[in-house]
Order: structure tokens, then sequence, then C-alpha cells
């Protein structure tokens, strides 16, 4: 069976592609900031137990519209989990493992709302992202029970992404985005507009 990171690059061409053909459109310069919870870029991202402690990951992105339809960007995103062990009667064998990562990397989206809608609050897009992640999980020396060794994994995502913003006013929007790369991924919160110039 084939895998999702080796079928991204088939994802990416073609979006670059289209995004740069379309480059004659009216320069926007639009800087969008999107910010919420996220469960990675396609990467694992948690620990694998079902007691863990699985806080969503951070995500922050910021795309520079190029024009109407073609913006290129950065993205970021923070994963802190953890499994911890409390016995009150005995607390020296108390434990804490730890998993923790970075996605760190830049993308390029095609938008699609220009041309098929006339609502400007409305922004569909597809995108292409490489970069890398960097994951560790480190297992406390009081845990008696672990069945593995410390763990570091620096590892190149890509992969492509479907997304929708909608603005409820010039500034402030909500966005929703989904993605595969070595693993299906969602996030979702709020954007940003920080250009007031362009209509």
């Amino acid at each position: 069976m084939t895998k999702p990171y080796r079928i991204a690059p088939l994802v990416i061409i073609p979006v670059l592609f289209i995004g740069l053909i379309a480059g004659a459109q009216t320069r926007k310069n639009n800087i969008v900031i999107n910010f919420g919870p996220s469960s990675g870029y396609g990467y694992p991202s948690r620990l694998y137990s079902e007691n863990c402690n699985c806080i969503p990951a951070t995500n922050l992105s910021g795309d520079y519209s190029v024009n109407k339809v073609l913006s290129v960007g950065i993205y970021g995103a923070y994963t802190y989990t953890f499994f911890k062990f409390e016995d009150y009667i005995t607390p020296e064998i108390n434990y804490k493992d730890v998993g923790k990562g970075w996605d760190i990397g830049v993308r390029g989206a095609f938008h699609i709302s220009p041309l098929i809608i006339k609502n400007e609050r409305t922004d569909i897009y597809a995108a292409a992202f490489i970069g890398d992640a960097i994951y560790s999980l480190v297992y406390d020396k009081k845990n008696i029970y672990r069945d593995s060794l410390n763990q570091k994994v620096s590892a190149i995502n890509v992969g492509g992404i479907l997304g929708f913003r909608y603005f409820i006013t010039r500034i402030i929007g909500l966005y929703a985005e989904g993605g595969l790369s070595r693993k299906f991924f969602m996030s979702g919160g709020i954007s940003i507009n920080i250009n007031l110039t362009n209509k």
C-alpha cells in the first residue's frame, strides 16, 4: 500500500502550478494569520496510552496573498502531551512521561473562491506544504513499566490541505482545515486579516 506522504508530492505540483498561472490576477497584499488547536501536520504527536493527557497541538500560520488566487506563507504547530502516574501512598514511585514537538514549514495556497463566488467574506482554498517535524518522547526513569527507550524524531512532512475561512468582519474570521501527510489531520480557530487597506 502506498504511504500518504509518498502521494503528497503529486498534490503539491498541481496546486503551485495553478497558482503561478493565475499570477496575472490583481494583487491583494492581504496578510492573514490563522491560530487555533490542531492535530499537527501529519506526524503522530502524542503518547500512545489510554490515560494520556493529549493536549491538542497549537497551530499558527501566516499567509501573504500575492494576488487574488495565490498566497504563500509559513506555518508552525507545537504539541505537549504527558502521561502522569501518581500514588499517594508511595509517592516515590510517581512518574511522568512527556512527549513534545514542533512542526515548522512553508506552504502555498490556491484560493478557489474568487473564481466561483462573489462573496469576499468567504475563502475556500487548496494548499500544499513542506516542513520539518521534530518530536521527542522522554520516559521517566521511575517508570518501571516503560517498554521503550527515549525517542527523538526529525522527519520531513509533505502534504496537501483543503481549507475554509469565513470573515465575520474585515478583520476577524473563523477557519477550518483538513489535510493529509503521514496521516489525516485537522485544525480550526480564528483568522485575523491585518491588512486594512484592501477592499
